[in-house]
């Protein structure tokens, strides 16, 4: 594992540059904001398109459309979840207990609450 970060501020932006290039990578979307905010021992992570992709907004007009994507999100997340898991933990020095993510298909935004084994602000103090 990589050494402790320094700060609340190096911890967010190492999750942030992680968070995006899985997200990048394993799961075909580009975001083009994103925002990590580090308390104790949880991470919220929110990811935001800059423009809708028109045929999930098509699709998620209605109910089972809706549905139909957020369950493909979570299946294709799943699948590939340790990946991220592990390249956060390298990042940030510390294990991670959880990963949630939740998706918005008309919003084009992402999110996902990460739960630490232990308070970040215990890890980085040292």
């Amino acid at each position: 594992m990589a050494g402790v970060l320094a700060n609340k501020a190096e911890t967010e932006y190492a999750v942030m540059l992680a968070v995006l290039d899985f997200q990048t990578e394993f799961m075909k979307s580009t975001y083009s904001d994103i925002q990590a905010y580090v308390h104790d021992e949880l991470i919220h992570v929110t990811l935001a398109r800059a423009t809708s992709i028109p045929a999930e907004k098509e699709l998620a007009r209605s109910a089972e459309g809706h549905e139909l994507l957020c369950r493909f999100h979570r299946a294709l997340f799943d699948s590939c979840q340790h990946v991220l898991q592990e390249r956060i933990e390298q990042a940030i020095g510390v294990k991670i207990r959880t990963i949630v993510t939740d998706f918005e298909p008309e919003a084009g935004r992402s999110t996902l609450v990460i739960k630490l084994l232990e308070p970040i602000t215990r890890s980085t103090t040292h």
